[in-house]
């Protein structure tokens, strides 16, 4: 059977799938349940590796959704509205105005966002080189694991920070305004402190203790 041209996106994915599903009906002397069909149809391939970056307990819905998308390279930034050619009068970075708008600029690269990024993991008693998207991806991948206070608080940071720089480059995009680098790095502040402030913390643990020193929390 062929699909109808004028059929709907849903009604083409349904019928994409008759090859998927055909074996849950085929022969059958019962009735299925929705819940069969859907445990039947789960992928079962292995959890992409920087799935703990982006679900996990204490998520900020947008914030995750944005990070998602960076991740999957998915993200609108002038370099990649080019490459699907689409004209822009200006493809460089809306805070520089110096290099072209990529992914890896934008987040990393940039003197905006490096500062920015700089400051959230001083606040997390970390000093390391900042480099391109790639390498600070394939660095939370790693050591972003486990559920201690500063994994959970290092997450929520990261989310935030990607989403907050995407919304200052919207902001300046579509608006002409773009707070400065401690103006976004307060909102972040009190993002996380919103978050930490349902969390039970053991303070008696030094390490906590300092943490939630750093990050403004009594």
């Amino acid at each position: 059977m062929e699909l109808p041209i004028n059929a709907s996106w849903n009604l083409k994915k349904l019928l994409n799938m008759r090859s998927s599903v055909y074996h849950l009906v085929a022969g059958r002397d019962r009735l299925l349940s929705t819940k069969q069909i859907w445990e039947d149809m789960l992928s079962m391939a292995p959890k992409v590796a920087w799935h703990h970056l982006v679900w996990f307990s204490g998520l900020i819905p947008n914030h995750f959704i944005i990070l998602w998308m960076a991740i999957l390279d998915r993200l609108p930034t002038r370099a990649r509205l080019l490459r699907m050619g689409i004209t822009i009068e200006n493809v460089n970075c809306l805070f520089c105005n110096m290099i072209p708008e990529t992914q890896s600029h934008i987040f990393f690269e940039c003197d905006y966002a490096k500062s920015l990024w700089a400051s959230i993991l001083q606040l997390c008693d970390i000093n390391r080189n900042i480099c391109h998207w790639d390498g600070e991806l394939a660095w939370a991948v790693h050591c972003f694991r486990g559920k201690s206070l500063l994994t959970r608080v290092l997450k929520l940071a990261f989310t935030s920070y990607v989403y907050g720089i995407w919304r200052e480059r919207n902001n300046k995009l579509f608006g002409g305004k773009t707070r400065t680098m401690i103006e976004n790095l307060e909102d972040i502040k009190d993002t996380i402190r919103i978050r930490m402030s349902g969390w039970r913390i053991n303070m008696m643990d030094l390490r906590n203790a300092a943490i939630c020193a750093r990050w403004g929390i009594a």
